[in-house]
């Protein structure tokens, strides 16, 4: 006998664990070129924010799988836009933020920045960032006593 739903709870599909989702804000066309450049690359899930407000949305009101790396433009950022992305951090986000552009020391810690990626922006660096930020690990089973 199937298992009945709750009625508010909707079935997404199956998730693929092994995929890297990211998070891409860059409104820069040249930026963002070279971003998806960057992650073309079948491991990597690339979802794009228009905005920021749309970023900090989709990262902590959005149903999980949530993305789990913001790749963000911190060049194109206005300061009342890097305030808002503060929002992350007392919301409860946790994933990983990697910076393009030039970030102060003190923003760099306030956000929790892990990588900073400045010009001139060299081929499978930011691929190099994301495939080994370590973030798809294997589960062990474990033994049944």
């Amino acid at each position: 006998m199937p298992v009945p739903v709750h009625p508010r709870l909707h079935t997404r599909g199956s998730v693929d664990a092994s995929l890297i989702r990211v998070l891409v804000y860059a409104p820069a066309a040249a930026r963002a070129s070279w971003v998806e450049t960057e992650l073309a690359d079948k491991a990597v899930m690339t979802q794009i924010g228009y905005s920021v407000a749309h970023v900090v949305s989709a990262l902590v009101e959005d149903p999980p799988p949530r993305p789990q790396i913001l790749v963000a433009d911190f060049d194109a950022l206005r300061p009342a836009e890097v305030l808002h992305l503060h929002v992350l951090r007392e919301q409860g986000w946790f994933g990983r933020i990697v910076a393009l552009g030039s970030v102060p020391a003190a923003l760099r810690n306030s956000l929790a920045i892990e990588h900073v990626l400045g010009a001139p922006y060299v081929r499978d660096a930011l691929r190099d960032v994301v495939i080994h930020a370590g973030l798809v690990a294997e589960t062990t089973k474990l033994p049944v006593l």
